[in-house]
């Protein structure tokens, strides 16, 4: 990975994906008469005489989503991906959002199996009126769909394939943490996009806020020392509820945040921090069934084709990166309604076979990741669990509660130091 990333501070409202509350933001016209407006936006950037099937279209949806396949070569597919409520900050401005989607597609289309860009526009100057980009449609189906189906022999050779993949995954370092965003200047809209610049890497900030320049901050959230990311970050959201006056009433985060502080210097005393610095790596934050296309090859067997939703990836210490694949050895009958971060739970009943499952891929990533482990299960779990709450702050009641529940479990510990070379799993 070269070493010349740019390095910015940029204001988070450049890349956030939420929008505003004018309903003119939304897709609210039935499919039927929507369609009419996909088809001359498909004319004007090339793509003619295309079936446009809807996957997901409406209000309801953070970004509508539509399948067009070529009526003279069925083999000729895309995605076309419209930003719903896109958070455009001044008339006739851009949405940086879409912008920075495209820049780490085309950054990392030659280096991992994800969708090419084939057109986009970042501003509501189109016939849709809303930001947009069209990607070719990775082949197959979703593993969501296939995984509980399989015999455990095609499981084992798709976690084979996972496993490749998360190898690569780490593969890709950077020099410091943070969020990517499109280098300047970009177009707003292009036909057959093919940008080489590296995406910009924005180190953890608050949202809305002018950009600390200070180069003691820029420092501490580098990312490589995980305890002075966390620290920084935790005393930023502080500095702002006293700022704001917010600390003086019920609804505060500040005890909380400063309870967190102080499971950090705990986790420091028993050894929880390394010595060395650690790797950036790349992280996809969804890497789940849902994002993984699988298709069957002439042998019958079954091949991970790509990796789709790219949305807010981001640069992370390598232990936050390395949470462990549950869905592989405990997949859920049903999808579950809402994210479900398996950090914060318990680890689920398993069947034999699930177990000699685990077992197989424990000892695999052990192999080709050393340290895994440790990370994934044993220290790593307490700091992720602490990423969630420190990456974005704390403003909703269910994620006031979760805190809370991460304060009562360190607090029911056992308290053994994770240096101790007898412990493997768990802290």
């Amino acid at each position: 990975m070269p070493s010349n990333h740019q390095i910015d501070y940029l204001n988070d409202q450049d890349v956030a994906s939420n929008g505003s509350d004018d309903s003119e933001n939304f897709i609210i016209e039935p499919f039927n008469e929507y369609k009419i407006k996909i088809a001359q936006l498909l004319n004007e950037i090339g793509l003619e005489r295309f079936a446009i099937e809807p996957l997901q279209h409406g209000y309801d949806f953070e970004n509508c989503v539509y399948a067009l396949t070529s009526d003279q070569d069925p083999a000729e597919q895309y995605i076309l991906r419209v930003a719903n409520n896109p958070y455009i900050p001044e008339p006739g401005g851009r949405c940086k959002a879409i912008e920075n989607d495209v820049a780490v597609l085309n950054y990392l289309h030659h280096k991992l199996p994800v969708p090419r860009v084939r057109a986009y526009c970042s501003t509501k100057e189109n016939v849709l009126e809303l930001p947009y980009t069209v990607q070719t449609r990775i082949p197959g189906t979703s593993l969501n769909h296939l995984w509980g189906k399989v015999d455990y022999a095609d499981k084992y050779a798709i976690v084979d394939q996972y496993l490749d993949l998360l190898v690569r995954l780490e593969s890709i370092t950077f020099p410091v943490a943070g969020t990517f965003v499109a280098s300047a200047p970009m177009t707003t809209a292009e036909n057959d996009y093919h940008p080489t610049a590296e995406p910009t890497i924005r180190v953890f900030d608050k949202r809305n806020s002018e950009p600390d320049q200070d180069d003691g901050k820029l420092k501490e959230r580098a990312g490589s020392d995980i305890r002075s990311l966390f620290t920084s970050l935790l005393e930023m959201y502080t500095d702002e509820e006293v700022e704001n006056n917010v600390h003086r009433y019920a609804h505060s985060m500040t005890p909380l945040y400063g309870q967190l502080l102080l499971m950090l210097e705990e986790m420091e005393s028993e050894g929880f921090f390394a010595d060395q610095p650690h790797p950036i790596t790349l992280h996809h934050w969804d890497l789940e069934p849902r994002n993984l296309m699988v298709e069957k090859a002439s042998d019958g067997a079954w091949r991970i084709c790509g990796v789709i939703d790219w949305d807010d990836t981001i640069a992370v210490p390598r232990p936050l990166a390395r949470k462990p694949p549950v869905w592989i050895w405990h997949f859920p009958d049903e999808e579950p309604e809402s994210f479900r971060d398996d950090d914060q739970f318990q680890d689920p009943e398993l069947s034999e076979k699930d177990k000699e499952l685990k077992t197989y891929f424990d000892t695999k990533i052990e192999e080709l990741l050393p340290g895994y482990g440790q990370d994934a299960y044993g220290r790593g779990r307490w700091l992720r669990r602490i990423w969630s709450f420190v990456r974005e702050g704390v403003y909703r009641e269910y994620e006031r509660y979760f805190v809370k529940q991460l304060i009562d479990d360190w607090a029911a510990r056992p308290r053994i130091t994770v240096r101790q070379p007898e412990l493997q799993k768990g802290v």
